[in-house]
C-alpha cells in the first residue's frame, strides 16, 4: 500500500492565535513551560497533523482543549479514542463493513479531529488502527492525537509489534511528533472543587466514613439491572446517583461502551467493593482502568470505596493494567479519606 502525505495548504479554520495558550495558562495561575510552548506553537499553526506524547499530567489534553476551544464553532470533533472506536464500529456495520463510507458519515463537514489518550495495547485494536489511520490521513482533515507513549512504544507486545511497525512509520511520516515532558505533573496540584477531582477514594468504607460523606447504603428495593450497551449490569442504586459494586462493573462481560453510556446518564457515581487491584484478574483490573478513564474524561464525580490505599499502586505493578501510571495519576486527584480521618 502506498502512503500519502497531505499537501493541502493550511486553512484558517485550523489555525488559532498562539496567544490563547498563554492567556489560558495565566488564568489558571501558571506559566507555560518550554515544551508546552513548543506544543502550543505547533497546535496554533494548524498546518500539520500532530502527535503529542509525554508522561501523565504534563498538559497534553489541556493544550488540546485550549486549541479546540479556540477553533471556530463547527467543523471540529474532539473525542476519546474509546468513544470513537465504539461509534465507528456502529457506523461500519451501518455501512455494510465499508470503513471509508463509515468515516465519511462520521466526519462529514469536519476540518479538525482531536483524539485523546491514543494507545495501542491490544493486537485486535492494532489491526483495526492499521486500517483506520491511513484512511484518516488521506482525508483533508487535521488529525491531532495525544498519547502517553512515543510512536515506537505502541503495541509493545513483541509477538505483535513488528506487524504494527508500518503503522508506526506512517505516524512518524505524516504527523509531527512533539514531546510534552515538562518538570511538573499538574495533577498533583489539582483543586477538589468539582467534577472528577471532587470525588473521593475511601478506605475501607466504614459506616462512619459513609456518614462523613452523607451517603447511605442502598436498600435491596433500590437494586436495578441496567442495559447501557446491551450487557446486563446490576446496580445497587440508579436514580440521580449510580451506586455499583466493583464485581458487577468489572468482573463481568462489560466494555467501554457500557461505561460511556452510564457516564452520560449518571453524573454521580459510587463504586463500592474495590479490591486491591494486585489481587484481581488482569481483565478485571483493565476494565477498572477503562472505567477510570471514562469517568475522568466525562468529568463524573465518583466515590470509590476500596479495600486498599492508592499507595499500593505505586509499588510492584506486575499484573496491573498497562496504563496504571496514568490511572494512578488520575485517581491521585481524588480526596482521600482513610479510617483514621473518619475517626478524627
Amino acid at each position: 500500500m502506498r502512503w500519502f502525505r497531505k499537501t493541502s495548504p493550511p486553512q484558517a479554520s485550523r489555525s488559532v492565535d498562539p496567544a490563547v495558550f498563554g492567556t489560558a495558562a495565566s488564568e489558571l495561575g501558571f506559566t507555560l513551560d518550554e515544551e508546552q510552548c513548543r506544543a502550543a506553537a505547533a497546535l496554533a499553526a494548524g498546518d500539520r497533523d500532530l502527535y503529542l506524547w509525554g508522561p501523565v499530567g504534563r498538559g497534553k489534553s489541556w493544550l488540546m482543549s485550549v486549541y479546540f476551544d479556540a477553533l471556530p464553532v463547527g467543523g471540529k470533533l474532539r473525542v476519546h479514542f474509546h468513544e470513537f472506536f465504539r461509534d465507528l464500529h456502529i457506523a461500519i456495520r451501518a455501512s455494510r463493513n465499508d470503513l471509508s463510507a463509515a468515516l465519511d458519515r462520521m466526519l462529514d463537514g469536519i476540518d479538525v479531529v482531536c483524539f485523546d489518550e491514543f494507545h495501542v495495547h491490544d493486537p485486535a485494536d492494532g489491526k483495526f488502527i492499521a486500517r483506520l489511520l491511513p484512511a484518516l490521513v488521506e482525508r483533508e482533515i487535521r488529525v491531532v492525537l495525544t498519547s502517553n507513549y512515543p510512536p515506537r512504544s505502541l503495541l509493545p507486545n513483541p509477538l505483535f509489534h513488528d506487524d504494527f511497525v508500518p503503522t508506526i512509520e506512517l505516524i512518524e511520516r505524516n504527523l509531527t511528533v512533539v514531546t510534552v515532558d515538562g518538570p511538573l505533573d499538574y495533577r498533583t496540584v489539582a483543586v477538589h472543587d468539582g467534577g472528577f477531582a471532587a470525588g473521593a477514594w475511601v478506605t475501607p468504607g466504614t459506616p462512619a466514613q459513609l456518614a462523613c460523606l452523607s451517603l447511605h447504603v442502598p436498600a435491596p428495593a433500590e437494586h436495578r439491572t441496567l442495559l447501557p450497551a446491551g450487557h446486563p449490569i446490576r446496580a445497587r442504586r440508579a436514580d440521580d446517583q449510580l451506586w455499583i459494586d466493583f464485581a458487577d462493573l468489572c468482573e463481568g462481560t462489560t466494555a467501554p461502551a457500557d461505561y460511556l453510556t452510564l457516564a452520560r446518564d449518571f453524573p454521580q457515581w459510587v463504586v463500592s467493593g474495590v479490591p486491591d487491584l494486585r489481587d484481581v484478574k488482569r481483565d478485571a483490573a483493565q476494565r477498572f482502568a477503562n472505567v477510570v478513564d471514562v469517568l475522568y474524561d466525562h468529568d463524573v464525580t465518583a466515590t470509590f470505596f476500596a479495600r486498599a490505599s492508592l499507595d499500593v499502586l505505586d509499588g510492584d505493578r506486575a499484573g496491573l493494567p498497562v496504563d496504571i501510571g496514568r490511572i494512578r495519576s488520575r485517581l491521585g486527584q481524588l480526596r482521600r479519606l482513610d479510617l483514621e480521618a473518619a475517626r478524627s
